[in-house]
C-alpha cells in the first residue's frame, strides 16, 4: 500500500468514526448517508485541507478550515438528504471534533513525511 494511500485511509477512518458518533449515535441518522458523507467529506477535506492549506497556512488554519467545510458538507447533506438529520448543535460538533482531529493528523503528517503537498 502506497503511503499516499495509508493516509487517506487513516483520515476516511477518522472522518467516518466521528461521524458516526455524532450523526449516528447521537442523531440517529442512516448508515448509508453517513458513511457516503464521511468519503466525500474526508476526500474534499484531504484535497483542499491537506494539499492546499495546510502546506501554505500552517496546522491550526488547515484544521479550522477543515472543521469548517465538514460542517458545511453537513449541513449541506441534511439541506439535500431529507434522511439526514442534523441540527446546528450536531454539526457545531462534528465540526469541531473533525478540527481537533484533523489537528492532531496534520501532526502526524508533518512528523512522519508520509506526503509531500
Amino acid at each position: 500500500m502506497s503511503k499516499s494511500a495509508r493516509v487517506l485511509l487513516i483520515k476516511y477512518a477518522m472522518t467516518f468514526v466521528l461521524a458516526v458518533a455524532v450523526f449516528i449515535l447521537a442523531g440517529g441518522n442512516p448508515w448509508g448517508v453517513v458513511f457516503a458523507m464521511s468519503i466525500t467529506l474526508a476526500t474534499l477535506n484531504y484535497l483542499l485541507g491537506d494539499f492546499y492549506v495546510l502546506p501554505r497556512y500552517g496546522n491550526i488554519v488547515s484544521s479550522v478550515t477543515n472543521g469548517f467545510l465538514a460542517g458545511l458538507g453537513a449541513y449541506l447533506v441534511s439541506f439535500f438528504f431529507p434522511a439526514f438529520e442534523a441540527g446546528y448543535g450536531l454539526i457545531l460538533v462534528f465540526g469541531i471534533l473533525i478540527a481537533t482531529g484533523e489537528y492532531f493528523f496534520h501532526r502526524y503528517l508533518m512528523q512522519t513525511e508520509e506526503t509531500r503537498p
